[in-house]
């Protein structure tokens, strides 16, 4: 019995691990569009909703370093802004099937917040109005 409740807890625990976990080119390919506008979200969204980054590349990198700061529960938060660009599903009537959906894209300027490995990010938590850099 004890062996089959640890099989099963390791079991719960690796599907956690596998849900949240990405590469660092898995979290680019879907998070990352440089130069991107809210206009274009119909053009490159395939599911209801996704957040792209659309600034430097290497300043999404540093936020796993010096750039950001720890959030809690394994996130870190960046000190600087980040344009953004949210996309999400219109509901239309009758629904629209893919590749007949429109989607609405909203921009702002926001503090991103991500899971870092290795140094580099791996999954996008979501974003917040920017706070000041606490001083050295």
């Amino acid at each position: 019995m004890k062996i089959s409740i640890f099989a099963g807890v390791l079991l719960i625990s690796a599907a956690v691990i596998f849900v949240d976990g990405q590469s660092w080119s898995e979290f680019y390919n879907k998070h990352i569009n440089a130069g991107m506008t809210d206009g274009q979200c119909t053009d490159v969204m395939r599911k209801p909703f996704n957040t792209f980054i659309t600034g430097n590349v290497d300043a999404v990198q540093a936020v796993c370093g010096e750039g950001g700061a720890p959030y809690g529960n394994g996130y870190v938060i960046s000190y600087d802004y980040f344009k953004i660009v949210d996309c999400y599903l219109v509901h239309q009537n009758p629904p629209a099937v893919p590749p007949n959906c429109y989607y609405r894209g909203d921009e702002s300027e926001r503090r991103i917040i991500v899971r870092c490995e290795n140094g580099e990010p791996v999954h996008f938590h979501g974003s917040q109005e920017p706070v000041a850099r606490p001083q050295s």
